[in-house]
């Protein structure tokens, strides 16, 4: 049996969940998250959660934090979301000396 508590919760169930327990105004506010802001509706929220990872970290997060707090597994998957986070590459910066002219 698998310790982490998202495993086989599908992501209409938890906006579901979430939007019943904080609904739209509330998810927008601790989320900062556009679509649970502007006109949110189930279907456009959860396209545009399917298309982008950090979004959906973001509302997985508030899941656990939720209604999974005394899961002794939430606090590890947590860590370990913010680990991936951080563990990300961003887009390096270019400095204007690295600069070369392509070659003809």
């Amino acid at each position: 049996m698998s310790q982490d508590p998202l495993h086989g919760v599908k992501l209409e169930e938890i906006l579901v969940k979430l939007e019943k327990q904080l609904g739209w105004a509330k998810m927008g506010e601790l989320l900062n998250i556009k679509c649970f802001i502007n006109h949110p509706r189930l279907k456009s929220s959860l396209k545009f959660l399917r298309k982008t990872p950090w979004a959906r970290k973001k509302v997985e997060i508030l899941y656990l934090k939720t209604f999974c707090k005394d899961n002794p597994a939430t606090k590890a998957l947590i860590q370990n979301f913010i680990e991936q986070k951080n563990n990300t590459p961003t887009t390096s910066t270019r400095r204007d000396d690295d600069f070369s002219w392509p070659t003809l």
